[in-house]
């Protein structure tokens, strides 16, 4: 799996990759009135947060969408640990964001025309030890992902879309890769996805970012996962196997978060240690 590609952080700005690098990160749950709140204070005291890189979608009042995938063996190694290690583990995902356009409705000819994304998967390994946490990433077309979990294979426009700049980093990705696949007794396939609005706010110094994730659902694979040519919008996906009614609230900081946000989560939400992947995995498992 070792090969000379390059990384990209998200976004590919240097304030957002200081916030891809190590940072504490603290996860709440609410209510949907409650989350409502948060957010109206949120939205007061930081600036809202998009996407600002290359190929950025520059349409006013999209809705930001997430299709997360999570790999794991046939026998669940990697959700086996997660839960057995608690605050000390290792996620391998991929990630496809797409904007979804309401206000174009009624002007739209075609649904597909609602819709803005980039035919990227951000392939993701997320590390957590504790309330830290580091991410390492690397963009690829979903049609390439299976030769890559295979043998490895790099694809010319695997290697177009990143940076040059960022070689040594793309290194780094693909040997944490490869020491993940080479600890597993089984292959890693896609085990479980998980769709969701999100919306987010990011201070000025990239020091500090929040998000609320609404309208989560959980889904077994498609078969035509790597297949398709359109985004992994949620009405392609089947039905859902389960949701998730309550607001995911997500801080992610460098050192301590600001009192005003700690006190508005201890009145409006709960603070838990929700993993996307572990109830993903547990709803589509029945386990």
């Amino acid at each position: 799996m070792v090969a000379a590609l390059a990384v990209l952080t998200e976004p590919p700005d240097q304030i957002d990759a200081r916030m891809t690098a190590h940072r504490r990160e603290a996860k709440y749950l609410a209510p949907a009135a409650a989350a409502r709140e948060i957010a109206a204070v949120v939205d007061r005291e930081l600036v809202s947060h998009r996407h600002r890189g290359e190929g950025a979608n520059a349409l006013p009042a999209a809705h930001h969408y997430v299709t997360t995938i999570y790999f794991d063996t046939a026998s669940r190694g990697l959700f086996r640990a997660a839960t057995a290690h608690g605050e000390s583990h290792l996620k391998l995902r991929a990630k496809e964001y797409y904007d979804l356009h309401p206000a174009l409705t009624e002007t739209a000819t075609d649904p597909r025309q609602l819709v803005r994304f980039q035919p990227v998967l951000w392939l993701e390994l997320k590390h957590r030890e504790g309330a830290v946490t580091r991410k390492q990433r690397i963009g690829i077309p979903k049609h390439d992902v299976p030769a890559f979990f295979a043998d490895g294979r790099i694809s010319e426009q695997m290697v177009a879309i990143q940076e040059p700049a960022h070689g040594p980093a793309a290194r780094a990705v693909l040997d944490a890769v490869a020491a993940l696949c080479a600890s597993c007794a089984e292959p890693l396939g896609a085990d479980c996805l998980v769709n969701y609005r999100r919306t987010a706010w990011q201070d000025d110094a990239g020091s500090l970012r929040v998000t609320i994730d609404t309208q989560l659902a959980y889904f077994a694979p498609p078969a035509d996962l790597w297949r398709r040519d359109w985004a992994l919008v949620r009405p392609t996906l089947g039905a859902p196997i389960a949701s998730e009614p309550r607001r995911v609230i997500e801080v992610k900081s460098h050192g301590d978060p600001p009192g005003w946000l700690l006190e508005l989560l201890g009145a409006h939400a709960t603070a838990a240690p929700f993993s996307k992947f572990e109830a993903a995995s547990r709803a589509i498992h029945a386990t």
